[in-house]
């Protein structure tokens, strides 16, 4: 399994790194955006807000983790149904699944690289911006951090393999990834508090995952927070996780067997 995972990775790899000025302008990207977080802690370092004093008053970091938090989730949403249209696309989807490897060492190592690249990105952005704010590592609580991130992506990957699935069947117009992203950068917390929201929406906001994961990783990365402290996001991820899921596997393996017997698995 790890041999194949590991010759996935490898192929994408190449074909991006055949791409060279696309690849060159996807390596700078990981890197640029720390530019003009050196000039928002310029313009808005010094500023106390009052309404997240609890993530320890500064805005920059705030959003900082805000944003990367939704980007990632974003990868998380598309990776698989994005690689699996490419091979419909390029013709590789049928061949693949003729190979010895089974179905989830496919679906996740056609996803692998944008995770590593993504991942990539998440540590640079976070890494960066403790050294461009010059925050304390002291106020990280790595182990409940950790423990957030992975239950959250859990819950994302898990709806991604539903979008998957939807690929599948209908060949594009995923409303999953559409509907999860717009809604949570809107309600999730992203640059604002979801305190402000009106109340309807606040509610609304507390049904979407990505609201509890941005919470509690704020939390834990910039206020030291505990399991404790935390509990209740990670309850709600957790319940997340244990529905989607097996929901998710389902739902994929629903649309495998559908479109294997229509045919239309080369499709596009």
């Amino acid at each position: 399994m790890l041999r194949d995972l590991w010759i996935l990775l490898w192929k994408d790899l190449k074909v991006a790194r055949s791409y060279r000025f696309a690849f060159i302008v996807q390596t700078v990207s990981i890197v640029a955006p720390l530019i003009l977080l050196v000039f928002l802690e310029r313009a808005l370092g010094d500023v106390s807000v009052p309404s997240i004093s609890e993530y320890g008053g500064n805005y920059v970091s705030f959003m900082l983790l805000g944003v990367v938090i939704t980007t990632f989730s974003g990868t998380s949403l598309s990776a698989f149904s994005n690689s699996l249209r490419t091979a419909q696309v390029t013709g590789t989807l049928e061949a693949l699944l003729f190979t010895r490897s089974r179905l989830p060492v496919l679906i996740i190592g056609l996803s692998l690289y944008p995770f590593v690249r993504e991942s990539l990105r998440m540590a640079v952005y976070i890494g960066g911006g403790f050294v461009v704010l010059g925050l304390a590592v002291s106020t990280v609580n790595i182990l409940p951090a950790i423990t957030v991130f992975l239950l959250f992506l859990l819950v994302m990957l898990s709806m991604g393999l539903m979008a998957a699935g939807f690929t599948l069947v209908f060949k594009q117009g995923d409303p999953v990834t559409l509907l999860l992203v717009a809604g949570s950068g809107f309600l999730s917390g992203v640059v604002y508090p979801v305190d402000v929201l009106p109340v309807w929406l606040q509610h609304i906001a507390q049904a979407l995952p990505q609201t509890h994961a941005i919470e509690a990783l704020r939390l834990t990365v910039l206020s030291n927070a505990s399991f404790s402290d935390v509990s209740t996001q990670l309850i709600v991820l957790g319940g997340f996780a244990v529905l989607m899921f097996p929901l998710s596997v389902l739902a994929f393996s629903v649309a495998m067997d559908q479109a294997r017997s229509e045919g239309s698995l080369a499709h596009f």
